[in-house]
Parts: C-alpha cells; structure tokens; sequence
C-alpha cells in the first residue's frame, strides 16, 4: 500500500508530481499479484465507505457548527444593540445633566461589558479564521460562513466606531481666544490593542452642516468617513492617548484648548443670530486594526479605521452681552433635541408640561432650588400670553415666543428668556442662601401679590419679595401698610451692589413679617451683618435703609421715584416708594478748629 498525505502535504503538490506519483502507483497496481490485487480492492473499498463515512459525518458537524455559529451571530447582534444603546442612553442622560446638574453616571460597566463583547468577537473572528482552511473545498457551505464572517466584521467596525466618547464636555458656550477643557475616552481600547500604540487625537470645530455628514456616519454605522472641512483652529488640539493600567483605560485629558480663529457660515440667514449658529468640537483619530495574526479575517488585517466623536452643540460668542442668548439657544437644544439626531436641528415647538419641568431643573442645578407649581403656572401664563390656566400644559411653547419674541402682555422690550435670565443672575449674585431657603417668592404677579397681603388674616407690615415683570433684573418688596394698601420697593443689582437686600430688611419699620406671618428675625437674623471689628485710630460707619414715614400715607396709585437710579416714567404698571440711605456715623472729635478752613 502507498501511505497517502495529509492534507496539507496535498495542497502543496504542484500538478507535475501529482501526475507523476499516479503513474507510478497505476505502474505498481499493473505489476501486483492476483492475490495482492485482490486485497488491494478490498482494503480500497474498505477505506471508500470510511471516508464516505467521515464525509457524511464531516457534513453533519459541519452543519451543526454553521448552526451554532448563526445562533452565536444572533446572541452576539443582540449584546452589540444593548451595548450600542447603553452608550446612546449614557450620552442622552449626559446631555440631560447639562440641565439639571445631575452627576453624570460612570462609564465602568458600559467598558467592562464593552470588553466582554470585544473579546467574543475577535475569539469567533479568529476561530473562522482556523475553520476557512477546512472549507475552501465545501461550496455549499461556504455562502453561510462568509454571512457569518461578515456579520463578524461589521459588529466589529461598529463597535470600535462607537467607542469613543467625550466624557467631559467642552463648554456649550464659549469665546474665542479663551482657554476652555474636554476629555475624551476610548472604550476597549486596550482590546483594539491601543495600549501598545497609542493613536493620536486631533481636536478641531466644524459647523451644523459637517455636524450633520458626521452624525449620520456614527449613527448609520459606516466605516468610511468623507472628508470633513473645519471651521476654526483650535490650539494644543493634538494629544496622544494616555492610557491607564489601573483601571485599565484610555483617557485624552485637553486641558488648554484655546479656539483662535473661526470662519462662521457665509450663507446664514440675516434673522439668524450669531447665538443661534451652532458648532461642536470634533475628536478624530486614525487608527490600525489591532489584528496581525493570519488567522483573523483578512478585512480586520493592516485596514485603518477612523474614530470620531463630536461634542454637544457649542455656540461662540463675541461680547459678554450675548451669553443671554447664546444660553436660551443650549438650553433649548440640551433640553429637547431627539436621541440619535441626525443633524443640530432643534424642535420649533414643546408643550408647556415638557418645558416647566426643564425650567424647574434648570434653576435647581443653577441654585439648588426647583420651582414650585404656583411659580410654573405663572411662567406659563407668562410666555403663553394667556390669562387663565385652563389647558395650559397641553399649550405649545415655540422657540420663537420663549426667546426671541418680546412679551406681549404687557408690552415690553425684553423676551420670556432674558427676564427668566436676568432673575436667576440677580440670584446667584444677590441673594443666593436666602433663596435657596425659600424666603423669596420670586415668581409671583403683582395682582396676586396684592390679594395675599390684602387678605383680612394678613396682618399689617407684612411683606412679601418677588421679582419685578415690568423690567430684567429686578427684585421687589411688597408690604401692607397701616392703612392696608399695598406698597412696593423695586432694587436692581447695582442698588443691592450698595446695601444687600438682608441689610435693606433690618431696619425699616415697615417690615415685620415676612408672608405670611413669620417675624422677619426669625428668617433673616443670620443674614444681617454685624461690623464689630474695629481699627485702631479709626471708626466706623454704619448704612441703615430708611423709607420717609409720610410715604405710608401716599396714593398707592400714583407711582413715585425710586432712590437715585430709576426715574418713575420706567415704571408705568408699578407703583414704587423713595427709600433713602442713613450714613450713622460716632460724633467725629473736632480737631481742626474753624479757622481752619476759612478763605479755602
């Protein structure tokens, strides 16, 4: 008998030997006995129905191996989705915190579990690779591995498209020349094999429009990336991958971004503000495929892979005036744009129940304190233009009304947006800890206002601290007189700049209780500031807020000038009192006598 070859041994026979080592075994056969042929017959067709056997079998496990593959394909699609929409819920609850202030959740078990399901890819990836070798010769076997290698690849390509993602914003609003921060993270990246080689990360910022090409790639999952044209420079935008052993990732910290120079759209319409042009910081980075070995699929070998992530829109502005409304365009956007949005498009419109709880948010991130319903129905009634609260939820907020129209009622030259703003400015510059104890009522119309302190169970010197509707920034105090009229001191922020609104409580007469019958001590004691420190050789002065007692008897209807800083024309739906300011000063020694100063 001639001992055949193995397979391998076959597949390197060129046609020349295998010609020749045939005509040499028919040559043997032709020379053997009767006898010898005849057990060389027998064993032949002993060894034909063991390898029709072995084939029959091969055929099965075969078969069985494919099925087990589709189901593994099918678990393995599965686990790529949940993942995929793990990363999508933490970048939209990202996106969330932006408004509310939340802490944004940890990305531990997005790249534990990211890790596990890269491994099982690349272990099936490579395990066909060491099965082709034994299918090349199986035709009908082959469509349904190369489905499954396929479907492999791509599970592969976009998961490594998606696992780069900005875990620190970049500031939504920003100006140019203004050093700003980011941080990026690659999910899995020592699976890609990137603690080895570090790829490099450029920084730079492109408009709505390139925003939209890119949003597409990620979210279509397409491995080519057009070429994207930036539209500003950003300095120190380049870094290498610092990667950690413990834990084991990698991070991108850019800590000294600076935006130099922006090229803004040439074609944007004249009603568009320089505030509603949107742009996102773009990371991009080109990276190899991890897989060398010859028995990973050959479009995982020597291929590159562009990675990209973008930011959440940015606007940029030029002059600290335009942060109003640049902010009014981020909230909008952070508050209502859709998951997976192909473009920076934001909603024309939102019903009211939607946006008070994004404003109520909103102003607990910005002073750790929500609005309570009474203060969101008048918001509503506010930038709805409307007079009642029947249906009011169901009412759509537009964009337009909530920051770019002027109030309608009553006529002012200011949008719902900028008088929203400039309250929450006056806040955290002004009085901060005695509105997060909720000794201002804030939001709150003067009709109602009056009702409250008018009721019978109100008593007099009963006051009440909201904000003023009739211009931005402005805080203010309603109290009962005697004579059970209702009068009102209005101070801005250059006003409580000179004497905070704790200090302008302590002394007036006229204010006893705070709404509705808490002695004013008992809620404001510890604001009062007490100057006990003393200079040597020096004294001390002390400012006292005094309202003129002949005003407790004026005509509430006949609106009057407030201090120094406002004329009364300002103010033509508020009826406000004269405060003056008291300078208490010691008795000063008289050491220059009159002569002194006579002839200068």
């Amino acid at each position: 008998m001639i001992a055949l070859d193995d397979k391998s041994d076959f597949k390197r026979l060129t046609q020349e030997e295998l010609q020749r080592k045939t005509a040499h075994f028919q040559s043997r056969v032709q020379h053997m006995s009767e006898s010898e042929q005849n057990n060389f017959n027998r064993n032949r067709d002993n060894y034909m129905r063991t390898l029709h056997t072995m084939h029959t079998q091969m055929g099965e496990v075969i078969v069985r191996i494919i099925a087990l593959f589709e189901d593994i394909s099918r678990q393995l699609k599965t686990a790529h989705n949940c993942i995929l929409k793990d990363i999508d819920d933490w970048q939209d609850r990202q996106r969330r915190c932006m408004v509310n202030g939340e802490r944004q959740p940890p990305l531990d078990s997005i790249e534990r579990n990211t890790c596990l399901l890269a491994d099982a890819l690349t272990s099936c990836a490579s395990y066909y690779g060491r099965l082709r070798e034994h299918l090349d010769d199986m035709a009908e076997h082959r469509t349904h591995m190369l489905s499954w290698h396929n479907d492999i690849i791509c599970l592969i390509r976009a998961l490594m498209t998606k696992c780069v993602i900005i875990e620190k914003q970049p500031p939504q609003v920003m100006k140019i020349n203004t050093r700003f921060s980011a941080s990026v993270r690659i999910i899995a990246g020592e699976r890609w094999g990137f603690a080895i080689k570090q790829p490099v990360i450029k920084v730079s910022l492109v408009n709505a429009e390139e925003v939209q090409t890119i949003l597409y790639v990620l979210n279509h999952q397409i491995s080519e990336l057009p070429n994207i044209n930036c539209c500003g420079e950003v300095l120190n935008g380049e870094k290498v991958m610092e990667y950690s052993t413990s834990p084991k990732t990698g991070q991108l910290q850019f800590k000294n971004l600076v935006l130099k120079k922006l090229n803004r759209a040439p074609d944007r319409r004249a009603s568009e503000l320089v505030t509603e042009e949107k742009f996102a910081v773009f990371f991009q980075c080109l990276v190899q495929s991890p897989y060398k070995d010859n028995s990973f699929p050959h479009q995982l070998q020597d291929s590159h892979l562009t990675l990209v992530a973008v930011s959440l829109p940015v606007t940029v502005t030029v002059h600290g005036s335009q942060c109003s409304a640049a902010e009014a365009t981020i909230f909008w956007d952070n508050c209502f744009a859709p998951r997976n949005r192909e473009s920076f498009a934001h909603p024309a419109a939102q019903p009211w129940n939607e946006v008070k709880v994004r404003i109520s948010e909103w102003f607990k991130k910005s002073t750790e304190r929500s609005l309570g319903n009474d203060a969101l129905n008048y918001l509503g009634m506010k930038v709805l233009n409307r007079d009642s609260l029947e249906d009011i939820d169901s009412k759509l907020v537009t964009w337009q009304a909530f920051a770019k129209d002027t109030l309608k009622k009553p006529d002012r030259t200011f949008t719902f947006w900028e008088w929203l703003y400039s309250c929450i400015d006056l806040i955290k510059k002004h009085f901060l800890p005695m509105w997060k104890d909720n000794l201002i009522e804030g939001f709150i119309s003067k009709a109602r206002t009056e009702a409250l302190l008018k009721a019978q169970n109100t008593e007099p010197h009963t006051f009440l601290l909201r904000f003023a509707d009739s211009t931005l920034g402005m805080i203010s105090i309603s109290y009962k007189t005697p004579d059970l009229t209702v009068k009102n001191l209005i101070y801005n922020s250059k006003d409580l700049g000179k004497l905070d609104l704790a200090q302008r409580i302590l002394h007036p007469q006229c204010y006893k209780y705070l709404y509705p019958n808490h002695l004013k001590e008992s809620k404001f004691q510890k604001y009062y500031k007490h100057m006990t420190e003393e200079v040597p050789g020096y004294e001390r002065d002390l400012i006292r807020a005094h309202i003129p007692q002949d005003q407790f008897d004026s005509n509430p209807g006949t609106p009057v000038s407030v201090g120094n800083t406002m004329m009364p024309g300002d103010f033509s739906t508020e009826d406000f009192l004269m405060e003056t300011i008291d300078y208490d000063m010691p008795p000063m020694n008289n050491q220059y006598g009159d002569h002194n100063f006579n002839g200068r």
